[in-house]
């Protein structure tokens, strides 16, 4: 499957694989990270086996960059990605949400928009969920991010309150098998891409 990030309606493609090092251990192992550690907070870890060349990178820099993976089990049953090659089938994608929160604000992940104010459930398989917050003992805001299977021509929707200055509180994605495209609610109204 292909991979993207999405950071409040910036799309890029692939995600960054970076290290996590295990408590009580003098052991790293190579992983998504979202969400943070501390109080209120929860740092969400999908484990990512990589190919001999990316491995030797990540064993260099503890970061490296991929852009295909397949999901599979670690021995205990929980979810990991398997770095590929080629993308595989297209009819699904794996997607890093890093959404974040306005000032003292949450943040939201949907389906599209039944109604004005009324949204499906969110179409996707969550891999892994992540906690952020603001604050010390993290009371002023928090909201989730996390790693999710999304299948194709579905659309699906990331959503912020609280202060948010002047940027959008929701954007809209749709996988249409070559693009993952992202926009506005007045975007998506005014272009009818999808």
């Amino acid at each position: 499957m292909k991979i993207f990030t999405i950071e409040n309606g910036q799309v890029t493609e692939g995600a960054i694989v970076r290290a996590f090092h295990l408590k009580g251990a003098d052991v790293a192992i190579s992983a998504i990270l979202v969400g943070e550690e501390g109080r209120g907070r929860h740092l969400g870890v999908l484990p990512v086996e990589l190919l001999p060349d990316s491995y030797k990178s990540w064993e260099e820099d503890l970061r490296v960059e991929i852009q295909y993976a397949e999901v599979g089990q670690t021995k205990s049953g929980k979810p990991k990605l398997f770095q590929t090659i080629e993308p595989g089938s297209l009819d699904e994608i794996i997607c890093v949400f890093r959404t974040q929160i306005g000032f003292r604000g949450s943040n939201n992940h949907t389906g599209d928009c039944i109604e004005d104010k009324e949204y499906q459930p969110f179409p996707g398989e969550w891999l892994v969920i992540g906690r952020i917050a603001q604050g010390i003992a993290g009371r002023m805001g928090c909201g989730e991010q996390g790693v999710a299977i999304l299948p194709k021509d579905t659309v699906f929707r990331t959503a912020y309150r609280g202060r948010l200055y002047g940027k959008p509180s929701e954007h809209f994605y749709i996988w249409d098998g070559k693009k993952l495209l992202s926009a506005t609610r007045q975007e998506r109204q005014v272009a009818d891409i999808f």
